[in-house]
C-alpha cells in the first residue's frame, strides 16, 4: 500500500572504466512497506567475480527476509560474512552503502568510502560521512574538503572483509522531502568531482537521467584533460516525487498509545521502586539481625563459651541464607557479612572437632586442628581463642611426650627391665601432675604396682630357687646354655631400648634447644652402638637413627654458632653506638673504652671491613680532640681499659 501511494524514481549509471572487470555494483528492492537501495565498490585483486555484487545481493537478500529500519547492522554483518566466505583465492575488500526507506522516512548505513548526498533546491542538504583517513582529517578540522589530500579517500579505516566484526556508520531516521534527490556514488566519482561540480550538474537538469549523464561527462572530461585512468564507477539517484502520506488520525492514535504506554511504564517503574524499597527495608532488618547474632557469638567466644558461640553463629549463618544477592541492594555488605559469619561458624566447628579429638586421645588430629584454629582465629581477630589454641597445642605436645614415656615403660616392662620401666612411669606421673587426668594417672600407678608385684614375686622366687638350688643343679646345668642365649638376647634388647631411649632423649633435648645435652646423649648412644652385638636388623635401624640424629645436631650447632656470631657482631655495633653517644656527651674516656670493646669483638670475630675502620677512625678523632695537657696520659691506657674486658 505504501509503495502504490508514493512515487520514488530510481536511475542508475555504471561504467567499468579501465578495470579488468566491473568493480562497482548498485541495486534496489522495493517491497510493499519498505524499499532498500545498496551500492558497493570493491578494492581487491579478484578478476573472476565482482565482490561488490556479492555484498549488494547479500544485503538485499537479508532485507527481503526481515525488512526494518532496526536491522541495518544485521544486513551489513550478513554481507560481511558472505564476503569473508568468498575470500578463497584472495582477501575480498568491499565498501558498501545501504539505505532503507518506508516511503515516508529513511535511514542509511556506510561501511567504507561509498557515499550518498541529499540534494534539494540546488543545495546539498546532507552528505554522508565515510570511514576513511580523509574523513578523519576533516573531522579533526586539520583540512577543508577543498585542500584535503584526495589520496586519503582510498585509505579506508573500515570495510567488508577486514574482520569478522564490522562497525558501520548508521544514521538516524529522517523524513523524506518531496522534490529532493538522493545521490548514491562510488569513490571514483565523488572523489574526483567536487560538491560544487555536483550542484552545477544538478542545477541545469530536469530529469535524473540528464543529471547522471552530465556527471559522467564531467568525469570523462577530467580523464581526458589530466590523462587519468579512471576505474569502475557507479552512480544512482532516488528522486522523491511523492512520499507516502500517513493518516493524521493514525498519528493521533499512535501518539495517544505512546502516552498510555509511557504512563504504564511509569506505573510499572513506580511499583518496582516501591518493591525495591520494601526489599531494601527487609534486607536492612535481616542484616541487623544477623549482626546481632554475630556479636552475641563473639561475646560468648570471649568468655570461652564455645557451645553458645557456635549456636549464635549457626543462627546467623541460617539467616544469611535468606539474603538475596540477585538484587542490587547492599550487595557488598551482604557478601562481606555472609563471608564473615560463614568463617566464624566454620571456626567454631573446628573448635568442637578439636575438643572432641583431644578428649578421645586423638592427639595428632587435635594438634592439626588447633594449629589451624590458631591461624584462623588470629586472621579473624580472635586473639583470646588464638592464644587458647596455642596453649592447647603445647599441652598436646606434653601429653604426647607422656604417652611416649608410658610406651617406653611398657617396652621395658615387656623386656623385664623393671627399673627402667619404673623410671619412665615415674617421669610420666611427674608430667601428668600438671594436668587433671585421673584416668591416665590411675593406669600408670597400676602399671607401677604391677611391676613392684613382679619384683616381689621374683625376689620370692629367687629365695625359693636358692633353697632348691642343690636339688635342681643337674637340671640347671642342662638349661645353662639356653639361659645364656636368652640372657644375650635380653641384653641385646636392653641395649636397643637404651640406645633408642638415648636417641629419643637427644631428640627431645634438641627440640628444647639444648644442643650440648643432645650432643652428649648422641655420644653415649654412639658408644653403646659401637659395643652393640645384637641382630643385624636392629643394628641397621639403630645406625640409621643415629645418623639422622647426628645430622640434626650438626645443623643445630651450625645455626647456634651463626646466631652467636650475629649476636656478638650486634653487641659490637651497640658498643660503637654507645661510644658515639658518650663522645657527644663529652665523656671521652668512656667512649674510648667502648670503642676498644667494639674492636675486641671485631678482632674476635675476625671482621676487618668498613665497620672496624669506622671504629679506628672514631678513636683517631677522639685523640685529635684531646687537649695538650691530656697528651701526657700513657699510651697503653686505652689498651689496658680494653684488656679489662
Amino acid at each position: 500500500m505504501r509503495n502504490l501511494n508514493s512515487k520514488l524514481v530510481m536511475e542508475f549509471l555504471s561504467e567499468q572504466g579501465f578495470d579488468p572487470i566491473e568493480k562497482t555494483y548498485a541495486a534496489y528492492t522495493p517491497l510493499e512497506h519498505y524499499m532498500c537501495i545498496a551500492i558497493a565498490e570493491s578494492y581487491d585483486n579478484e578478476i573472476e567475480e565482482n565482490s561488490a555484487q556479492i555484498a549488494v545481493e547479500a544485503v538485499l537478500t537479508a532485507f527481503e527476509k526481515k525488512p526494518s529500519f532496526k536491522r541495518l547492522s544485521e544486513y551489513i554483518r550478513y554481507a560481511n560474512e558472505q564476503v569473508l566466505l568468498h575470500s578463497t583465492r584472495c582477501q575480498l575488500k568491499v565498501s558498501l552503502t545501504v539505505l532503507v526507506s518506508d516511503y515516508t522516512r529513511m535511514r542509511y548505513a556506510v561501511c567504507g568510502n561509498t557515499r550518498i548526498f541529499v540534494l534539494y533546491e540546488n543545495l546539498i542538504v546532507h552528505a554522508a560521512k565515510t570511514q576513511t583517513k580523509y574523513q578523519q582529517l576533516l573531522d579533526e578540522k586539520e583540512e577543508s574538503p577543498d585542500t584535503a589530500d584526495s589520496t586519503q579517500i582510498h585509505n579506508l579505516t573500515e570495510y567488508l572483509g577486514k574482520d569478522k566484526k564490522v562497525r558501520p556508520l548508521i544514521s538516524k531516521i529522517t523524513e523524506l522531502t518531496e522534490g529532493s534527490t538522493i545521490l548514491f556514488t562510488t569513490s571514483n566519482l565523488w572523489g574526483r568531482l567536487s560538491e560544487i561540480e555536483i550542484l552545477d550538474a544538478y542545477e541545469y537538469t530536469k530529469t535524473g537521467k540528464e543529471f547522471l549523464d552530465i556527471l559522467q561527462e564531467l568525469l570523462l572530461s577530467i580523464q581526458d584533460e589530466d590523462d587519468q585512468r579512471i576505474g569502475s564507477f557507479t552512480a544512482a539517484i532516488l528522486y522523491i516525487e511523492k512520499k507516502f502520506q500517513e493518516d493524521v488520525q493514525k498519528k493521533k492514535k499512535r501518539k495517544r498509545f505512546m502516552i498510555l504506554a509511557a504512563a504504564a511504564v511509569f506505573t510499572v517503574l513506580l511499583i518496582i521502586w516501591i518493591v525495591l524499597l520494601c526489599i531494601r527495608a527487609f534486607d536492612r532488618s535481616k542484616i541487623k539481625e544477623i549482626e546481632k547474632h554475630s556479636k552475641k557469638g563473639t561475646r560468648y567466644l570471649d568468655y570461652e563459651n564455645y557451645e553458645k558461640a557456635l549456636e549464635e553463629y549457626e543462627k546467623a549463618l541460617e539467616l544469611t541464607e535468606g539474603l538475596s544477592l540477585r538484587n542490587w541492594q547492599y550487595i557488598s555488605r551482604k557478601e562481606e557479612l555472609m563471608e564473615t559469619v560463614s568463617g566464624q561458624e566454620a571456626l567454631m566447628v573446628l573448635v568442637q572437632e578439636a575438643q572432641a579429638a583431644f578428649s578421645s586421645g586423638e592427639y595428632e588430629k587435635a594438634e592439626k586442628l588447633y594449629t589451624q584454629i590458631q591461624k584462623e582465629a588470629a586472621w579473624q581477630g580472635f586473639a583470646l581463642l588464638s592464644a587458647d589454641a596455642e596453649k592447647k597445642t603445647a599441652e598436646i605436645f606434653a601429653r604426647r611426650k607422656i604417652l611416649q614415656q608410658i610406651s617406653l615403660g611398657d617396652m621395658y616392662d615387656a623386656s623385664e627391665d623393671y627399673e627402667e620401666a619404673l623410671e619412665q612411669y615415674q617421669k610420666a606421673l611427674e608430667g601428668l601432675s600438671a594436668y587433671t587426668d585421673l584416668e591416665t594417672q590411675g593406669d600408670v600407678q597400676a602399671k607401677i604396682y604391677g611391676i613392684r608385684q613382679k619384683q616381689k614375686e621374683e625376689k620370692q622366687a629367687a629365695e625359693e630357687e636358692k633353697q632348691a638350688a642343690e636339688q635342681e643343679k643337674q637340671e640347671e646345668e642342662q638349661k645353662k646354655q639356653e639361659a645364656e642365649d636368652a640372657k644375650k638376647q635380653a641384653a641385646a634388647d636392653k641395649a636397643v631400648i637404651k640406645i633408642n631411649t638415648l636417641i629419643a632423649n637427644a631428640n627431645g633435648a634438641l627440640e628444647e634447644g639444648r644442643t650440648a645435652r643432645a650432643r652428649e646423649l648422641y655420644q653415649q648412644a654412639l658408644a653403646r652402638y659401637n659395643k652393640f652385638s645384637g641382630a643385624s636388623e636392629d643394628a641397621d635401624k639403630l645406625y640409621q637413627d643415629i645418623t639422622i640424629l647426628r645430622q640434626a645436631i650438626t645443623e643445630a650447632e651450625v645455626k647456634a654458632d651463626e646466631e652467636a656470631r650475629e649476636a656478638r657482631t650486634a653487641q659490637a655495633a651497640q658498643y660503637a653506638i654507645q661510644a658515639k653517644e658518650a663522645a657527644r656527651g663529652g665523656d671521652k674516656q668512656t667512649a674510648r673504652e667502648l670503642y676498644e670493646k667494639a674492636l675486641s669483638v671485631y678482632q674476635e670475630q675476625n671482621i676487618w671491613d668498613e665497620r672496624t675502620q669506622a671504629v679506628y677512625d672514631a678513636i683517631d678523632e677522639l685523640e685529635k680532640e684531646e687537649k695538650p695537657p691530656e697528651a701526657d696520659i700513657p699510651a697503653d691506657s686505652g689498651s689496658a681499659a680494653g684488656g679489662e674486658n
